[in-house]
């Protein structure tokens, strides 16, 4: 059997129509030179044997493999993963598809040009509004090494349209991270630690967040607001996310290792923490927000990553500065600067 040059692989969860939907633009791209590689984690709408059915009359090649029982999202985005026989995996969530027909065949071209690297990641847009996200500003080659890793990994939290070596992803396969939904992070950040070039794209690979008529997913954004809720402890998978990224760099960084924790760590209390404060503001309220701010202090966020005190003690003072900041300033202004805080974030 020819050796494919993507792997298209998709962790899948309840979301058959979407998955449907993120499949027909598969099925409409130039580039043909591609598997379609399925993991359906226990899903419970009964509707496994019509997604298979619709792959079958598809034309596409896949593969599709069912689990009795329900996997979380690292262990199904592994297990697709661990399907892929192509030169490069390309990860999509279930709800999100490609942005135009050309748009593999221009992936594939500029991962030729650019002689192979190790990691792609690309921009996206909203299905619905095609805004734009921003966070690829340019088009740039960068060099292997745990510092690039360091300086990159958080653009790696969206996991659609992530391009990663196969042969590398099947080397750094763990289950060590399962629970944490950062298992995309891990594989990025080793890949690159290890010796694999970074190349970020400007072009938007990838339509986020399909519509369906009639049919919703499940986000942090509609569920109940609680009520009365006390203030108490409430852990985000970003709490995680300090620890998998300095792991994966750790084998590789020497005498870097202190100084590169700690520049991870700013990232994520100084710019991705303060946009999830406002915004569990926004969407529940004071008191859930403050367990949040709870469950992202230093002790927690950096646990068991070397620092030395000094580097510590700055953590805890910018930590109270964003928390004092994020729990204080008026909830209207953040709505007015919600978009930029958002690319922040995910720059």
């Amino acid at each position: 059997m020819t050796t494919p040059f993507f792997s298209i692989c998709i962790p899948q969860y309840n979301r058959t129509s979407f998955l449907i939907k993120a499949l027909e633009s598969l099925r409409q791209q130039t580039l043909r030179d591609f598997e379609v590689c399925v993991s359906d984690g226990g899903s419970t709408d009964q509707r496994i044997d019509e997604l298979e059915s619709w792959l079958e009359n598809s034309a596409l090649v896949y593969q599709l493999a069912r689990s009795d029982v329900n996997l979380r999202y690292d262990s199904n985005t592994r297990k697709a993963m661990s399907l892929a026989r192509g030169e490069y995996i390309v990860l999509m969530g279930n709800d999100d598809s490609f942005n135009g027909t050309d748009a593999l065949a221009f992936l594939h071209d500029e991962i030729i040009a650019a002689k192979h690297p190790g990691v792609i990641i690309s921009d996206f847009c909203d299905d619905a509004t095609g805004d734009r996200a921003w966070r690829i500003r340019e088009q740039r080659l960068y060099e292997q090494g745990p510092r690039t890793a360091a300086n990159h990994f958080r653009n790696f939290s969206f996991v659609s349209g992530l391009t990663m070596h196969r042969s590398k992803c099947h080397h750094f396969t763990t289950d060590k991270w399962d629970g944490s939904e950062m298992y995309q992070t891990y594989i990025g950040c080793s890949i690159i630690a290890s010796g694999g070039t970074l190349l970020e794209r400007d072009h938007m690979l990838v339509r986020k967040d399909l519509v369906v008529p009639g049919e919703s997913v499940d986000s942090y954004a509609k569920r109940q607001v609680i009520h009365p809720c006390p203030i108490q402890e409430r852990v985000l998978p970003l709490g995680s996310l300090g620890r998998v990224v300095a792991n994966a760099i750790e084998p590789y960084a020497g005498n870097q290792k202190h100084s590169l924790n700690l520049r991870i760590l700013t990232q994520l209390i100084g710019f991705t923490y303060p946009f999830w404060l406002f915004e569990y503001r926004r969407v529940q309220s004071w008191n859930y927000a403050a367990g949040i701010a709870i469950g992202m202090r230093p002790a927690k966020v950096g646990f068991g990553i070397k620092l030395g005190v000094l580097r510590r003690a700055y953590l805890w003072l910018l930590y109270l500065i964003v928390t004092l900041l994020g729990l204080t300033l008026p909830i209207g202004l953040f709505k007015r600067m919600s978009t930029i805080l958002y690319r922040i974030a995910k720059r």
